[in-house]
């Protein structure tokens, strides 16, 4: 089963002026939260971290055993996983399979992005929304393209516009070179935000769950929309 866990980090600290929070994380995961420049940016990263800290022990996996493989995708022993940030909130997928996840905080679409980087179908159900509905459409479509590139562990060497996801009336479906591929995506309704999640199995749990990453058991539902 894929599992899907998410964490508002609003009120995490900033790890630069608390650095006591960092003990408990690896020693790679310090590395790269002391690179960023922006508060924000560490606080992402601190959250993705504890996230893990949370998450992986659940599936039988440790956290400091996490390495980056050939492909430059993390890796745990036993189990697959990806992680994604936007505004407040981290999420992390789980799976006995390939695994990508994608959350965006839905704002403006930036314009001209769709036409330019979307395949011209996609870019064509973009632009038939109005207003906000334009904005859920884009957003809708890259969290789905990032999760398929992040699944295949492909990333940016394969182009937004070489495949396509071809969104029908009670499914969704991607077309590459002409062929429909073998892959299963998962929507999940979480106010404000797009999340998609990309796997090779068909089996999603039908709600995020929720931690505090202040480490308490405080736990929330959202409802899914199963797209395969």
């Amino acid at each position: 089963m894929v599992h899907v866990y998410a964490a508002d980090i609003a009120n995490l600290p900033d790890p630069k002026g608390e650095p006591y929070i960092l003990d408990a994380l690896t020693d790679e995961r310090i590395d790269r939260i002391q690179k960023y420049l922006k508060a924000e940016d560490r606080k992402r990263s601190l959250g993705a971290g504890l996230m893990l800290n949370r998450v992986l022990p659940l599936h039988g996996a440790l956290p400091e055993k996490v390495c980056v493989g050939e492909d430059g995708k993390p890796k745990a022993e036993g189990v697959f996983f990806n992680l994604s940030h936007s505004g407040n909130l981290v999420i992390c997928a789980v799976a006995e399979t390939e695994v990508g996840c994608d959350v965006e905080k839905i704002v403006k679409a930036p314009e001209g992005v769709a036409e330019r980087f979307f395949h011209k179908d996609e870019a064509a159900y973009v632009k038939e929304g109005t207003g906000q509905e334009r904005d859920e459409r884009f957003f809708r479509i890259w969290t789905m393209k990032e999760s398929y590139i992040k699944m295949t562990g492909e990333g940016i060497r394969l182009s937004f516009d070489k495949f396509a996801f071809l969104i029908g009336l009670k499914e969704v479906k991607v077309c590459r070179d002409g062929k429909i591929l073998f892959c299963h995506i998962m929507e999940y309704d979480i106010p404000g935000y797009k999340v998609s999640v990309c796997a090779g199995e068909e089996n999603f749990a039908e709600s995020v769950e929720y931690f505090d990453l202040g480490f308490n058991a405080a736990k929330m539902k959202s409802t899914g929309d199963f797209r395969e």
